[in-house]
């Protein structure tokens, strides 16, 4: 894997091939151990309702090549951007058209999508994975011949009009394509189309209040006569509550009332339950509403919801779940595994569900992705409490102000809201991660979008923040606070004005997050260890116990995720390694040992300390011991090369002098000291990048330049010395010719003769400074990791790299013979152009500008 990722880096560095322009890769369901099960992933509410499966096989070809014809199993996902359509045939007779209304249900695709029955456009999909439902008109359907559904998808995450937004810190995977199910569900004419529960306890009278709100709509098409008309049109409408053993109706009532074709009724009814059987993590019962149209005393269609119930709240500056005082103790989930992705199963998702049960944890949170809708009542079985949340994270204060990106945040937050209307459980929403704390736009932008949900739904609205400088925001009830390989209440000061402007019951940590670089070490001392972690979290517990309201561990499972992070050993996989049990579910990690322990009461785990061992990559200390032989030989090869060297390095302006009157200086020798320049230069970067491995700065700065093909690199050459000071010892006499180039072609504008070999001797003796730099390349990363001199270090290389700038100009200047001024003028314009190239097409792609600046309002650089 290595050799081909040197290969596959080379190559892209030798011929400008970007890695967001990959091709695009189908995968489904055939030949894999995942197999689907379709019945235990769909929710029937109604004994009324059929459902016929859109799955199988499926015609798809490119949007721009209608020839290119291929077919494809659905559910299934393609990695890369790309824009298909989908065909799939299917019948449906005529007596099902007649007597059902018909609903189109996707339960997952992405991105964007232009839905079709018989080449009439039905439905826009305007963007996500959230499952959604298309009532289908009975006109437009065949009875007679098969009828053809066509899906125009199209999959592409922009920084701007898509959410998730294109930079995405350890988020999970996106794919495209349609990776859940498609069916029909014909339910009965006469309909309860969906009830809205809302549920209320009165502790002190020991009852608990039910306001069901049942919409109910009539799609009759014919009525057997004009006398029976109205009877036909007359129902009731029983609603029961059922107890959670199936055994007692707990509560009832019954509403007579006439609903006249292509109408609809909202029905309101209130019910009381005394002596209720409250909902907990710990005792996690359900009662059972069943809303039943009759008419002429038969049972016409019926409506099953589970209600989970129960009052999770902030209440007396304390959050409280059933009036008791509650601590979240959770941990983040990402129903994937492996190369399956959405494509995971049913069978494994319950199996990670329990295990995240059975570890201790009472809650759950879906960290930046939507999940299939069967989780939530897997959580209500089991007793986990649910985080939905929405995929945002790291939103730049620009696009938080752009009404079109609230207006889509908005639709997108209904089709959630509508998506998970049938469970009772969901009663918490995270508006996204890593927001900036700070910042006025945020602060309106979440202001603003809690108003809207909270008029849809009454729902747990929380935001995650980047930093603990939070003040509060209109409409949010619950704030996290993010960490990241450091326990930030450590800094007890910052800790306590946060207490003081926002209530501790409402705080909490909702992102604890750990990376693993090394796996295994003799103990916690060695950090990105297995060691480590476990006293990470053993600390975060700890300090839990008896502050805020709880915490959220990231995550139970390892994950793979679109981008590289510099946090890992590369891999092509992308895979995050953070969580307590590996992502084959076959390694449990001594943090899930620890953690298990607090959370169970059971027996602590004791966690080594070790001794500290430093990870100094012995390559370099071998490079510059090569690279100080080779350059001993060459100051010996002869007196002329030491005098050339002596007055290149002291005068300058005599040496590029004697070079433009071709003076005889040996190419054979300049050759050499060359590629001894290059491998030094690549020596001194590859320290500086090995030391920026796991830094959390540092990987937000190549993530807000949206590029995946620039992190990965990054990421491949820090964690793959040798391979990096070869790949950069190429690239570096790739610039170096290219800049030899450039320097020639300008001379077409001068009237001197500049020669190729005055370009060569000015490019490569105006960089000689950098073999007394040898030495420094053995030591530089030992001294970066001491963390003592850095800054010196850094602004010493800063001025390093301008003063051989100016050295180049100045030979540059020498060989064309002609005044210094109109060279360092075109000089750094033509510098200045090359980078507003870069930033331009940076930011015209990616919104560069944006993120950089949240980057560092971030970190508090500005």
């Amino acid at each position: 894997m290595a050799n081909s990722s040197l290969k596959i880096l080379l190559f892209t560095l030798l011929f400008g091939i970007s890695s967001n322009y990959s091709q695009v890769v189908f995968r489904d369901l055939r030949n894999s151990d995942q197999k689907e099960n379709f019945s235990a992933e769909i929710n029937i509410n109604s004994k009324f309702s059929e459902i016929v499966s859109l799955n199988g096989k499926w015609e798809v070809y490119p949007f721009e090549n209608p020839e290119k014809k291929f077919s494809i199993n659905v559910p299934s996902y393609f990695e890369g951007d790309g824009e298909f359509i989908f065909k799939k045939k299917f019948r449906i007779s005529a007596e099902q058209i007649r007597k059902n209304k018909i609903e189109l249900i996707f339960q997952g695709l992405n991105y964007s999508a232009d839905i079709s029955i018989n080449n009439a456009l039905i439905y826009r999909h305007t963007g996500g994975d959230i499952p959604f439902s298309v009532p289908l008109p009975r006109d437009i359907l065949f009875s007679e011949k098969e009828n053809v559904l066509q899906v125009s998808l199209k999959y592409e995450i922009t920084p701007e009009t898509t959410i998730p937004i294109n930079k995405r810190f350890f988020f999970p995977k996106n794919y495209g394509g349609i990776f859940r199910n498609v069916f029909l569900k014909l339910s009965p004419s006469v309909n309860i189309q969906s009830l809205n529960v809302n549920s209320s306890i009165e502790f002190s009278s020991n009852r608990a209040r039910v306001d069901i709100d049942a919409l109910i709509e009539n799609k009759e098409i014919q009525i057997a006569s004009d006398t029976l008309r109205e009877n036909q049109e007359l129902f009731t409408l029983s609603i029961q509550i059922i107890s959670p053993d199936g055994k007692n109706i707990v509560a009832s009532e019954k509403r007579d009332f006439q609903l006249k074709r292509n109408k609809e009724i909202n029905i309101k009814s209130s019910l009381l339950i005394n002596s209720p059987s409250l909902w907990s993590p710990n005792f996690p019962v359900s009662y059972l509403i069943r809303a039943e149209i009759i008419r002429n005393g038969a049972v016409i269609n019926d409506y099953n919801y589970s209600l989970a119930l129960f009052e999770l709240r902030v209440k007396d500056k304390k959050f409280k779940l059933n009036n008791s005082p509650f601590k979240f103790h959770g941990v983040t989930y990402v129903p994937t595994i492996d190369i399956y992705g959405p494509l995971t199963n049913y069978e494994q998702i319950e199996d990670d569900i329990k295990k995240i049960k059975l570890t201790g944890f009472n809650s759950v949170r879906f960290i930046k992705s939507i999940p299939p809708l069967y989780v939530l009542r897997l959580c209500e079985i089991y007793g986990l409490i649910p985080i939905i949340d929405l995929p945002l994270a790291d939103l730049p204060e620009g696009l938080s102000e752009s009404e079109n990106f609230r207006t889509r945040v908005k639709d997108y937050s209904n089709l959630l809201l509508k998506a998970f209307n049938d469970y009772s459980l969901f009663v918490a929403l995270n508006l996204g991660s890593s927001y900036l704390a700070s910042s006025t736009e945020i602060s309106s932008f979440l202001s603003d979008l809690a108003s809207f949900i909270k008029q849809k739904k009454n729902l747990i609205l929380i935001a995650s923040f980047f930093n603990y400088d939070v003040s509060e925001i209109k409409g949010i009830d619950l704030y996290g606070i993010e960490l990241f390989n450091n326990l930030s209440f450590n800094s007890t000061k910052d800790l306590e004005a946060l207490k003081s402007r926002i209530d501790e019951g409402r705080i909490f940590f909702s992102e604890a997050t750990y990376t693993i670089s090394f796996g295994q070490s003799d103990g916690y001392v060695n950090k990105f260890t297995y060691e480590s972690q476990a006293k990470f979290f053993e600390d975060l517990i700890k300090y839990s116990e008896n502050n805020f309201s709880g915490f959220f561990i990231n995550s139970m499972f390892d994950y793979r995720g679109d981008f590289s992070s510099l946090f890992f050993k590369f891999d092509e996989k992308n895979i995050y390694r953070i969580g307590l049990i590996s992502e084959d579910r076959k390694e449990e990690r001594l943090a899930y040992k620890v953690v298990s322990s607090y959370l169970q009461d059971t027996e602590r785990v004791t966690i080594p300390i070790g001794s500290l061992k430093v990870d100094a990559p012995m390559v370099f200390i071998l490079t510059g011991a090569i690279l100080a032989f080779f350059m001993v030989l060459l100051i010996n090869s002869g007196k002329k090369f030491k005098e050339d060297a002596k007055r290149a390095l002291l005068r300058p302006y005599n040496f590029f002098a004697d070079v433009r009157d071709q003076r005889i200086i040996s190419g054979y020798q300049s050759i050499f000291l060359l590629i001894i320049i290059c491998v030094t230069s690549s020596l001194l970067v590859s320290n500086i990048i090995h030391y920026f491995r796991s830094d959390l700065l540092t990987e937000k700065l190549l993530l807000a330049t949206g590029s995946k093909f620039i992190i990965s690199a990054f990421s491949y050459l820090a964690w793959n010395p040798l391979n990096s000071i070869v790949v950069l010892s190429i690239f570096f006499l790739m610039v170096l010719f290219i800049l030899m180039l450039v320097i020639k072609a300008a001379a077409f504008f001068v009237r001197n003769r500049v020669y190729v070999t005055n370009v060569f001797f000015v490019v490569v003796w105006s960089l000689l400074p950098l073999v007394l730099f040898i030495p420094v390349g053995v030591f530089l990363y030992r001294l970066l990791i001491t963390e003592l001199f850095n800054t010196y270090v850094f602004i010493f290389f800063i001025l390093l790299k301008i003063w051989l700038i100016f050295r180049m100009i100045k030979g540059i200047y020498v060989i064309y013979d002609v005044n210094p001024a109109p060279v360092y003028f075109y000089s750094f314009v033509f510098i200045l152009f090359i980078l507003s190239v870069l930033i331009f097409y940076f930011e015209l792609s990616y919104s560069l500008i944006d993120n950089l600046i949240l980057v560092l309002k971030q970190f508090r650089v500005v």
